[in-house]
């Protein structure tokens, strides 16, 4: 891991205090690392063919019978 060294006005640092910057910016380094994951797991969401993959389409089955009873209720009162 390497360290950072940024430079903060004092003027800065006395009205929201040190803690409070060093937590924001410990915050803005987290979502850094969420954007990285977002753009790497979308880089292989399009390798992947959910529609033909045979455990997608078995996970999709379990699911519609577990939870059709919310949807088809739905369907015949608007039928």
């Amino acid at each position: 891991m390497k360290e950072l060294t940024i430079q903060v006005d004092d003027k800065l640092i006395k009205i929201l205090g040190y803690s409070t910057i060093e937590q924001q910016l410990q915050e803005f380094v987290n979502q850094l690392y969420l954007k990285i994951s977002a753009r790497e797991m979308l880089k292989e969401i399009q390798n992947i063919d959910l529609e033909n993959d045979p455990k997608w389409k078995v996970a999709r089955e379990l699911a519609w019978k577990e939870e059709n009873h919310k949807y088809v209720k739905v369907l015949q009162e608007n039928a």
